[in-house]
């Protein structure tokens, strides 16, 4: 009782729910500011809506930009995809034994997996992240935003014209607790706006509105300028603070010295100051993702258009600049007979073997979501000579151990995770989402390198065709835009490939016997863990 008490007053003091501003709720706040629990209309009754918030890791949060430019008809380079935004885009629950009455919880979970690009892995595992905090009743702490805003030459147009009204967006999230900076770059940079109250939005709204186009791009003198202010806004304000740059240039990461983009990230986020980058119109490749996850408090978002831009800071602002965990550490250990052989949503490039055929993973940054974020881990058996072990339901296929730091307090946590293997039938919907995503992100890596780096157009025509066929009976909705986006790259590549007078294969809109429509999806879509892979490549075609 006494642990439950103290995990329960630690969640209360990181939600600021005793401040004397809550015991008399200011109702103009509530109104423009409402904290809404979020309800997934799963298929059918495959799962209720969330009761906790979930967490995700740092680095990129989307694959908009891979989306985008499979939208125009091209097929993205693989260096613009990351699974670890392609994760953060889906809710990824895992049924859970308790209910979760901490900053950040772990769960496990395995089921049989049979992936199109990688056919070594027989199982896959998801490490799942979740949140004790209340959706309806969470609070964030207060926020002094440095907002850092390239006005160069090419920014000129839809790209600012995005920018102003990204800012606008922030301003209807912020309270009277919050205070916003503006800094412009573009032959120089400047302070544009101090730090202003967010209670005076009249003002804030007219240095939004005056924010015009001119000169080349000095993104780290603007950076400097910025991190400069947020040190001096920052001293003495009792909340949060963090830099959001919004650019259309690709920040030059290689360089590490002091004074580059790189540099000076990591020094600010030592002393408590996260950035987030906001790519408007701009290649962020996973180079970029990879580095800014790599620095503690780091994300990466892309906003392709207004709709887009709208929906992620309506929906999501208070949640991405809240951090939960630092320096999460993880182990992870394989049943007697397996081997791992694949990591997918890690961000960063912090992997490595440990005795044991283990591996050791670290993220910098856990943040809070609205969706449940995941892990995942591929297993397939350690001798290729042998058959591979047969899991047994509810019998561990590998164990996690993991520490990470409490971001609000500073408090060290550790624990362990079994990772639970479950039929098909009986794995949580997470998992089974999960397992058709871990599918596309690789399939997708393996495609573009195909296409770009080999010339295979067939190859990677038929990894795609074969995608979008298991997308062709899927039913699952949350993953809708998933197939838009398979769609869209198997016409291009039917194109390239000879195959564009092929006729799509569609289920037919009703059964020709019965003339019934299809039957509603099953509770749980199964996953494929039997068979030959040729077996699969072979059914998938097949009306």
């Amino acid at each position: 009782m006494l642990i439950r008490l103290r995990s329960l007053a630690c969640l209360a003091a990181f939600t600021l729910l005793t401040t004397a501003a809550e015991a008399a709720p200011d109702k103009e706040r509530r109104e423009r500011h409402p904290m809404k629990a979020s309800a997934y209309d799963f298929a059918g009754d495959m799962m209720a809506p969330s009761p906790s918030m979930g967490a995700t890791p740092g680095g990129a949060q989307d694959i908009q930009y891979f989306r985008d430019r499979a939208k125009a008809g091209e097929i993205p380079h693989p260096n613009t995809f990351t699974p670890e935004g392609l994760f953060s885009e889906h809710d990824l629950p895992l049924a859970a034994g308790r209910a979760c009455d901490q900053l950040l919880c772990t769960v496990g979970e395995a089921t049989g997996a049979a992936l199109l690009a990688q056919p070594e892995v027989q199982y896959l595992a998801q490490l799942g992240f979740s949140s004790g905090l209340d959706p309806k009743t969470f609070k964030r702490a207060p926020l002094n935003l440095v907002a850092v805003i390239d006005k160069s030459g090419s920014m000129s147009g839809q790209p600012l014209d995005l920018v102003r009204e990204s800012l606008y967006r922030v301003l209807d999230q912020l309270g009277p607790d919050d205070q916003l900076s503006i800094v412009l770059y573009g032959d120089r940079a400047h302070v544009h706006m101090a730090p202003t109250a967010a209670r005076d939005k009249r003002a804030i709204a007219a240095h939004i509105a005056g924010i015009e186009s001119a000169g080349s791009t000095a993104m780290e003198e603007g950076l400097q300028v910025g991190y400069d202010l947020a040190r001096r806004s920052g001293h003495g304000f009792k909340g949060t603070t963090r830099v959001m740059l919004f650019t259309d240039e690709r920040p030059n990461v290689g360089a590490t010295d002091k004074q580059s983009f790189m540099g000076m990230a990591r020094d600010a986020s030592r002393g408590g100051i996260g950035l987030t980058t906001i790519g408007v119109g701009v290649q962020f490749g996973a180079e970029l993702a990879t580095a800014i996850s790599s620095v503690r408090g780091g994300n990466l978002f892309f906003f392709p258009d207004a709709a887009r831009m709208s929906k992620v800071f309506r929906e999501d602002f208070d949640t991405m600049v809240t951090e939960l965990a630092h320096d999460l550490k993880l182990e992870v250990k394989p049943a007697a007979g397996l081997k791992i052989a694949g990591v997918y949503g890690i961000p960063g490039k912090a992997i490595e073997w440990a005795p044991g055929g283990a591996i050791r993973l670290s993220v910098e940054t856990i943040f809070l979501s609205r969706k449940k974020g995941a892990i995942f881990v591929g297993f397939g058996p350690a001798d290729r000579n042998l058959p591979t072990p047969k899991a047994v339901a509810d019998r561990p296929l590998g164990q996690v151990s993991l520490a990470y730091t409490e971001a609000a307090v500073g408090k060290p946590r550790s624990s362990a995770v079994d990772l639970v293997y479950k039929p098909g039938s009986n794995a949580s919907v997470g998992l089974v989402r999960g397992a058709r995503l871990v599918d596309q992100a690789t399939a997708l890596a393996r495609a573009a390198t195909l296409h770009h780096e080999q010339n295979d157009q067939e190859g990677a025509y038929q990894l795609v065709h074969a995608l979008a066929s298991l997308y062709r009976q899927d039913r699952d909705p949350d993953l809708a835009e998933e197939r838009t986006l398979v769609f869209a790259l198997e016409r291009s590549l039917a194109k390239l490939s000879g195959h564009a007078s092929e006729p799509t294969p569609a289920a037919p809109a009703v059964d020709r016997v019965s003339g019934l429509p299809p039957a509603p999806a099953p509770r749980r879509s199964p996953v494929v863990t039997t068979g030959p892979r040729q077996d699969l490549l072979g059914r998938i075609d097949q009306p």
